[in-house]
């Protein structure tokens, strides 16, 4: 019998784990028959156990839950928020007599007649007669096998990989007999089964860490008077399970900060323009040997100067040095021991501990905590975490006579430059891969690691995939693929995050494996990433600026100018000699092709005064035109907004760029202005831009719509009524309910006098167009 209590307080405590969350989410979606079903059948399972085991306390009380869910489910009772309550509280009393069995503690049942009353229809019971006793739950050391045992099937099967390695590559120095050869391929194989098998036993799901948390934010969120819409991604990530319970209390006190310190209030999320219910988004996901936890919310993010405020009242250091601080270390301030952002101490934070434990106990077990702050919109918290000891196949890359592991999983390819497939350009001083006409930002792996100082011709790339997109990774030689056994590094080197652990080849010297998450950091590489993530998240803004790479480079008149760099197909050197002003405007002839020529005001004498420019080669997918500038500079990203030019031209605004005000070039002028017509070789008015062109609308006529007081966007949400439509002529097949659609053509000419297209850079004939049809759709 007590076999049979413990499989049935193992169980219950492992199924209760899930439950209080699916609970929450199905007071959220009460028609969700399915997470119905799954409370229906817990409480209906303890119910049969508790009569075989005679266990009469928990068997009343799931037995009153299941009558009042199998009303629920015939459709007698409602799932209204007091019985959402009252089914929560019965399960937590089931949770506490289950702790209260196994540590042999006796628990008192008063207050368990008033759990029961709650269930009943129109019950008010308050909150204070509720029973509180709250038994402490010992850590769980065993899951049919214990832990320790686990560590040293590990640590053996660690070694043993080592063994096989090292046998292998002695035996590849010398001549060997094919038997012994065939034996150690059976040994290999072996090996890599008993491999997976053992990893596979450490290994849990993410979700036994996620599960308690949409209770714990629900109770966190009524306790401080807060509406909170919690969204979990990544349950099904698998993490050592060691590493699941030292992530429990840290994730537990960053969740706990965000609602108490990040989200507002519901009257201040109004009066700041943002919707009423604070979002808050955990996610999990696997970056190479590595698993990043994301807490993000949509509220006030980290106020800094409080920060620095609050730092310099502690007197540790004066206020001066700490705004002389790099603004990376000012965000790490919020790390320092007994610092709290908060003036008054609550039940939930401001007694300074906190953050700096966490970052603590983070290190400890070789991660790190990484801060992504936006003022006024929200933070993100990213944690990242090493999978422990565990066995991973591997890439080794030469750089400057060093060896480095890259975790298979991360890499797409591996190319050689040559030719036109795969070339390294420079836009200015900034190098750019093209793969097979894929254009990739450039990280040089020497000089990220400061290997090397002159630069060498760069001949090989691995095209390396994170989160969020790819870049490529030039490094000197590829060596090796082995199956490498990764532990953490020490937190000195960890701290960098350039590295997501160390290792031990058969050729008996340490290794590092790169982070390559870390490296496209460290050479400022942003993918874009948005805060809140969600289907139903209609308080994000569609015109949320992302951050949009751009290309600054010199003009011919001295200015310093910047163009999207999405549409510069390249730069080029182009002789003066080969411009032309004929058919009523400047071409360049270039690559036996003649191309129309933009440029500055007098860039007809500023060109004849120079024996070579540079070209910017700008497509949009159909037509070409070139640029003629002086010197290409630097890819930069902007991230503020522009301020639109005040009429139409070749400006389309100004932006700020190491303080100094930029111009950007209006493509939509340019070509409107330049391209050949006949050239085919490559409280808002809601307008959707749909079709097959979507993407070339987005770039080239959204600042247009938007100017014109059109709201811009490529997919409707719902709720969403679309006023007008934007599509190619060509997409006979685009249909937007009723909503009127302006169908634009490639061809300047209509196909015949019954067409009502516009040409699409006709912008002019295009605004008449959509206010005449926007005007017509409403009446």
């Amino acid at each position: 019998m007590d076999d049979l209590l413990q499989e049935f307080i193992a169980e219950t405590r492992e199924t209760l784990e899930a439950l209080a969350g699916e609970i929450v989410m199905w007071e959220a979606d009460p028609s969700d028959r399915a997470r119905l079903d799954a409370i229906f059948r817990f409480v209906h399972t303890v119910k049969g156990s508790c009569g075989f085991l005679d266990l009469p306390r928990l068997s009343r009380l799931s037995h009153a839950a299941e009558d009042v869910l199998s009303a629920v489910r015939s459709g007698e009772r409602t799932p209204d928020t007091a019985l959402v309550n009252a089914v929560l509280a019965i399960v937590d009393r089931i949770g506490e007599i289950i702790e209260a069995i196994d540590v042999g503690a006796s628990l008192d049942d008063s207050g368990e007649d008033l759990l029961i009353a709650a269930l009943d229809k129109g019950a008010e019971v308050a909150a204070a007669q509720m029973p509180t006793t709250i038994i402490q739950r010992a850590p769980t050391r065993s899951v049919r096998l214990s832990v320790d045992l686990l560590d040293m099937m590990m640590s053996g099967m660690s070694d043993m990989v080592l063994a096989r390695n090292e046998l292998a590559r002695r035996l590849r120095d010398e001549a060997v007999d094919p038997a012994i050869e065939a034996a150690l391929d059976r040994l290999s194989h072996t090996v890599s089964e008993m491999r997976d098998t053992v990893t596979r036993t450490r290994m849990q799901k993410i979700d036994a860490l996620f599960s308690a948390l949409p209770r714990m934010v629900r109770d966190t969120a009524a306790e401080l008077g807060k509406s909170v819409v919690l969204q979990i991604d990544g349950s099904d990530v698998e993490l050592d399970r060691e590493m699941i319970e030292m992530m429990r209390d840290p994730l537990v006190h960053i969740i706990r900060n965000a609602i108490d310190h990040g989200l507002e209030t519901a009257a201040e999320r109004v009066a700041a323009g943002k919707r009423q219910n604070g979002r808050l988004s955990v996610a999990a996901r696997q970056s190479g040997n590595q698993i990043i936890v994301e807490v993000v919310d949509d509220g006030r993010g980290i106020d800094v100067e409080r920060l620095i405020v609050k730092m310099a009242a502690t007197g540790e250091r004066s206020e001066a040095e700490l705004r002389a601080l790099p603004e990376r270390a000012k965000l790490d301030l919020v790390f320092a021991p007994g610092l709290s952002s908060k003036n008054e101490v609550t039940a939930i934070s401001g007694r300074g501990v906190g953050m700096d434990v966490v970052r603590a106990n983070i290190e400890q077990i070789g991660g790190r905590v990484e801060l992504i702050n936006r003022p006024g919109k929200g933070l993100c918290i990213a944690i990242h975490v090493p999978l422990t000891l565990s066995i991973i196949s591997t890439i080794v890359v030469g750089a400057a006579g060093q060896r480095f592991a890259v975790s298979r999983q991360s890499i797409e390819e591996i190319v050689t430059v040559r030719g036109d497939a795969v070339r390294v350009d420079m836009l200015g001083d900034t190098p750019v891969a093209t793969v097979r006409d894929r254009r990739l930002p450039l990280v040089p792996l020497c000089q990220i690691l400061r290997l090397r100082d002159e630069p060498v011709a760069i001949r090989m790339l691995a095209i390396v995939s994170v989160a969020g997109g790819s870049f490529a990774l030039a490094v000197d030689e590829v060596l090796d693929t082995e199956e490498l056994v990764i532990k953490p590094a020490p937190p000195i080197v960890m701290a960098t995050g350039l590295y997501a652990g160390q290792t031990l080849p058969d050729s008996g010297r340490p290794m590092l494996l790169l982070d390559c998450a870390g490296l496209a950091a460290e050479a400022g590489l942003q993918f874009s990433r948005d805060v809140i993530v969600g289907d139903d998240d209609d308080g994000i803004d569609d015109q949320a600026a992302q951050a949009m790479s751009v290309l600054l480079f010199l003009d011919l008149d001295g200015a310093r100018r910047a163009v999207p760099l999405d549409i510069v197909e390249r730069v080029e050197l182009a002789s003066s000699d080969a411009v032309r002003r004929s058919a009523g405007q400047l071409r360049l002839s270039i690559d036996d092709a003649i191309v129309p020529l933009a440029g500055v005001a007098n860039a007809d004498d500023l060109i004849a005064a120079r024996t070579e420019i540079s070209v910017l080669r700008l497509a949009d997918g159909r037509t070409e035109i070139g640029y003629a500038i002086a010197d290409a500079l630097d890819i930069v990203s902007l991230t503020e907004p522009m301020v639109p030019a005040r009429i139409a031209g070749p400006i389309a605004g100004v932006v700020a760029i190491d303080g100094e005000q930029v111009e950007v070039l209006d493509i939509y002028w340019l070509f409107a202005a330049h391209a050949d017509p006949g050239s085919k070789t490559a409280g808002q008015a809601l307008c959707l831009l749909a079709g097959d062109e979507a993407q070339w609308m987005e770039q080239f006529l959204r600042p247009v719509l938007e100017n014109a007081g059109y709201k811009v966007v490529t997919k409707i949400k719902p709720g969403e009524a679309v006023a007008i439509a934007l599509a190619m002529d060509s997409d006979d097949s685009v249909a937007v309910g009723n909503a009127p659609i302006v169908r634009l053509r490639a061809d300047p000419k209509p196909p015949s006098t019954a067409d009502d297209s516009v040409y699409r850079y006709d912008r002019d004939g295009l605004l008449a167009a959509l206010a005449k049809r926007h005007a017509g759709g409403k009446g």
